[in-house]
């Protein structure tokens, strides 16, 4: 019996085991893919948070619905910064902390600029929809779904100078804010470069309702236009006060003001606005429709830049996990790096990845309609 029960020991040993090795691996199968989300729902570019996440969210239950990334479904982790980029930092840790494979975020330059460091550091994935100061990139696991303002200011500033042919360009920047002043400094450099320098550059610090003081300096050395790379809720007020000054000259932004809440706090002083700006919801090509039908179905409003740029992010990242065929972070920060000429993003006809992980891509002009629309104007190449 002695033997006997040995055997019997033996043999339960054995299997136990290989149930525990089985055991092991039986998680692989279920293991999902964790996505943070650095969102700024509270603030004053709420509307471009809510944006994001309604975008996220739409990728992610597409991308589920079809089997998840190489057979892995996607959850999501959501922490509003509040766009303020020391709570961006901490924020950025705590998504670390819980572990997640890839960071969507930070919303604007000043977040990533402040999370972006901490992701590299612990080299976690970081895909940022629409950080577009230069310096909102930096680090080799950071990467945005955007062009940079090195472009767009440069695209603002030849608009103003040779599409409005203007001679007497001033400008109203928020100095306070990395994206605005990057975008200012870029397009004021240019400007300078194409002979017409700014006559004025007035400023303000985010926050701020009041701007009839600098308008009314502006207005007396008589400008011909005016840039304004801000926000769109201090950009809806400047414009206000434009038309009570009687100050009525062609006006600039970028791609801060795209946003349907523009024109609910412009109202009809929204009007004749042109910016600068990552796609048009009226572009004809068929994958821009079905997003605008699919988030307009499911949202009831016509997404902006940044939905679809935000969607575009999940869309980089999930391309990336399927070129690698891996889980392996590293290899996939490879193929993150190294996607090239990619043909299906919302905001692009065609991407590549540059050296800095900066989006190469086009850019749109469009202008406010009465209507309270932004109407399509002409797509610039790089």
């Amino acid at each position: 019996m002695k033997v006997r029960w040995s055997v019997l020991l033996t043999v339960l040993i054995v299997v136990s085991v290989v149930v525990s090795m089985l055991g092991g691996c039986a998680p692989k199968a279920a293991q999902q893919v964790k996505m943070g989300i650095l969102c700024p729902l509270t603030g004053n570019i709420a509307a471009y948070g809510q944006e994001q996440k309604n975008a996220v969210e739409m990728a992610v239950n597409e991308i589920n619905a079809k089997g998840g990334i190489l057979g892995r479904k996607i959850v999501t982790q959501l922490e509003d910064d509040e766009r303020k980029p020391e709570l961006a930092a901490s924020m950025t840790q705590k998504l670390i902390n819980s572990n997640v494979d890839v960071i969507i975020g930070g919303m604007s330059s000043s977040e990533t600029m402040a999370g972006g460091p901490i992701a590299n550091a612990k080299q976690v994935i970081m895909v940022s929809p629409w950080s577009t100061n230069p310096k909102a990139a930096e680090g080799d696991w950071v990467f945005r779904a955007c062009f940079s303002d090195a472009f767009q200011g440069r695209i603002q500033a030849r608009f103003i100078a040779e599409n409005l042919a203007s001679k007497r360009p001033a400008q109203l920047l928020d100095v306070g804010d990395d994206g605005s002043k990057g975008q200012g400094e870029v397009v004021a450099a240019t400007l300078k470069e194409l002979g017409v320098p700014l006559i004025a550059t007035e400023s303000y610090q985010g926050g701020d309702k009041d701007f009839k003081a600098q308008l009314t300096k502006i207005k007396a050395l008589n400008p011909d236009s005016l840039d304004v790379p801000n926000y769109y809720g201090e950009v809806a007020l400047i414009r206000v006060q434009m038309k009570e000054l009687g100050f009525d000259v062609p006006t600039v932004g970028g791609d801060g003001v795209d946003s349907g809440d523009f024109f609910t706090i412009a109202g009809a002083a929204a009007q004749g606005m042109m910016i600068t700006t990552h796609y048009s919801p009226e572009d004809p090509r068929p994958v821009v429709q079905e997003f605008r039908k699919n988030y307009v179905d499911k949202y009831g409003k016509i997404p902006q830049s940044t939905a679809a740029l935000s969607y575009d992010a999940v869309m980089l990242y999930k391309m990336a996990v399927e070129k690698a065929n891996s889980w392996d972070k590293n290899k996939i920060r490879e193929a993150l790096a190294g996607l090239q000429n990619v043909t299906t993003l919302v905001t692009a006809p065609t991407f590549s990845m540059d050296e800095t992980g900066t989006g190469i891509k086009s850019l749109a002009i469009v202008e406010a309609g009465a209507d309270g629309e932004w109407h399509f104007k002409a797509v610039v190449n790089p």
